[in-house]
Parts: structure tokens; sequence; C-alpha cells
């Protein structure tokens, strides 16, 4: 299994620096490019929820992926409180501002897990890789 892992920060996030190295990390891994679209966008979802939804800042938040042979899996781990989270059964309206990062990650990924850690929380998301 090969991993990366970033510390982010606030620069890396303004100017989405760290989306071309999950990127080339993904493309040395030989991650189709639907799959690579697919773990990016949830990523910058996920990080997103993080930053409006809790008190954590991005210099908490650590992001680590890990690609073998049937899995991508990205874990990120952040200082904040794990609130309750619901998988949604629909997407969210249009014009409703809230829930459709939360139901892309429960779409495109095949797993999608919350958990509280000494620290704060974990959130892993899974996605099979299809050849």
């Amino acid at each position: 299994m090969n991993s990366l892992q970033l510390k982010l920060t606030q620069e890396q996030w303004r100017i989405q620096q760290f989306c071309p190295e999950l990127e080339q990390f993904m493309l040395l891994q030989n991650v189709h490019e639907r799959q690579r679209f697919k773990v990016i966008i949830c990523v910058l979802e996920a990080i997103n929820n993080i930053l409006d939804h809790t008190e954590a800042g991005l210099e908490q938040i650590v992001l680590i992926m890990h690609c073998n042979d049937d899995r991508i899996i990205v874990d990120l781990l952040d200082h904040s409180t794990v609130l309750p989270k619901i998988e949604p059964h629909h997407c969210p309206e249009q014009m409703n501002e809230h829930g459709r990062g939360l139901w892309i990650m429960y779409n495109w990924m095949d797993e999608v897990r919350f958990q509280p850690t000494v620290l704060g929380t974990h959130l892993r998301l899974i996605l099979l890789r299809r050849h």
C-alpha cells in the first residue's frame, strides 16, 4: 500500500495547491481518471464541511491517502467533535445551500464513516478500484 500524508494550510486551501498533489499521487498509482475526479471532489467537500460546520481550522486537518490494488482510502483527521451524520437519501433541492456535499460523498464513495478519536473526528472515505 502506498500512502500520502498532508497537513493542510490556509495557503494550500486558498489556491487548492493540494489537489494537484492528490492527482499526481493517484496518477502514480494508476487510478482511473473518473475515480481521481470523484476522490478529489469528495475530499474538497469533506474539508469544506469541516471548515463550515466545526470550530476546526485548516491547520488542524490532516489528510492521509492510501492506494492499494483494490481501493483508495482517504482519512481526514481534525480536532472537532463528531456530529451525528445521517446518510441523505435524496440530493438536496437546487436552491438548498446545505447537504449536497454529504450527498455526493455518500453516493460517490463505496464507504463513508465518521468516528470519534481521542483528538477529534476521523472521516474515512473508501472508493473501490474498478479496472
